[in-house]
């Protein structure tokens, strides 16, 4: 029974690190933070100020999508999404979304559940190489 506790460790860190254990953290919320980037990848996790209540994701859409995100004290404006034309075939889209939990700005749950998935077996792989 003694091995089964570091593999139980392994799975439970695994799983923290994926995403499956979203929960608030101790003191300030944790958000994505980025300006103008053109993947969701290149947004980095930020512990906001105390005054920050809300995660807030922006996405324009011209020939290309530019994705903006940060910590704020409150939503800027509801959740809100935007069109316009352009010309005769191009359009605009601005959509803007608030949320108040930790890292909830991120990316899609497709993609955390992609990579917990991932973390998951590369840990337990190594912790089965380890034994």
């Amino acid at each position: 029974m003694g091995g089964l506790g570091p593999v139980l460790w392994a799975l439970l860190v695994c799983v923290e690190f994926a995403g499956g254990g979203k929960k608030q953290p101790g003191l300030n919320l944790s958000c994505y933070q980025c300006f103008k980037v053109t993947r969701e990848e290149l947004c980095a996790p930020t512990q906001c100020y105390p005054t920050d209540r809300v995660c807030v994701s922006s996405a324009v859409s011209k020939v290309m999508v530019q994705l903006s995100k940060r910590c704020a004290p409150r939503c800027p404006n509801t959740n809100m999404k935007y069109e316009w034309m352009l010309g005769s075939m191009a359009f605009g889209k601005i959509v803007r979304q608030c949320c108040s939990g930790y890292l909830c700005n991120g990316a899609s749950a497709t993609r955390s559940a992609l990579r917990g998935g991932f973390l998951l077996g590369a840990a337990l792989g190594l912790l089965w190489a380890l034994l």
